[in-house]
């Protein structure tokens, strides 16, 4: 269901569903990115030479399924403009294939846009949690993620939107 700016409040949370990583992901976003380094391929070097002792999941990886699954609630599906940042990106934990993730995301902040008036600037705090079991969760990272939005209104797709000077 889509979700337009003026859908969300702020301090209202979303939990996504989980996801469990295979061996297949990680090789297949390592090998579409060009992350081929022995950290993701190599078993024996990641567990010997690695302070994580084994391969782990690339942090930008982890930003792309963290992203994804919010994407899989539907909510932008028609709202969505653009990505406009992504700050305070901290990383507490790593994550392997075999590990289920899931995501939990806080609006921050809403504001409206100075430039168009049907469009909305909305800030999300997303929380990555490596799922254990249903009650136990270990944070992975957080970062917030900004994103400009249509607004719904009753002229929305009329002209560009942009404010008459």
């Amino acid at each position: 269901m889509t979700r337009y700016f003026n859908d969300f409040s702020v301090g209202e949370n979303f939990v996504t569903s989980r996801r469990t990583l295979t061996d297949y992901d990680v090789e297949a976003f390592c090998n579409l990115t060009w992350f081929n380094l022995s950290m993701f391929f190599d078993e024996i070097y990641a567990a010997e030479e690695m302070p994580f002792r084994g391969r782990v999941l690339p942090g930008p990886f982890i930003i792309s399924l963290a992203l994804g699954l919010f994407l899989k609630l539907g909510f932008y599906e028609r709202s969505i403009i653009a990505l406009l940042g992504i700050e305070n990106m901290k990383f507490k934990a790593p994550l392997r294939a075999g590990d289920t993730m899931q995501v939990n995301i806080s609006i921050l902040n809403m504001k409206e846009s100075k430039t168009y008036n049907n469009r909305g600037i909305l800030s999300l705090r997303f929380s990555v949690y490596k799922v254990m079991t249903i009650a136990e969760k270990e944070l992975i990272m957080a970062f917030d993620m900004t994103h400009m939005l249509k607004k719904r209104s009753s002229d929305q797709g009329a002209g560009n939107g942009r404010q008459a000077p």
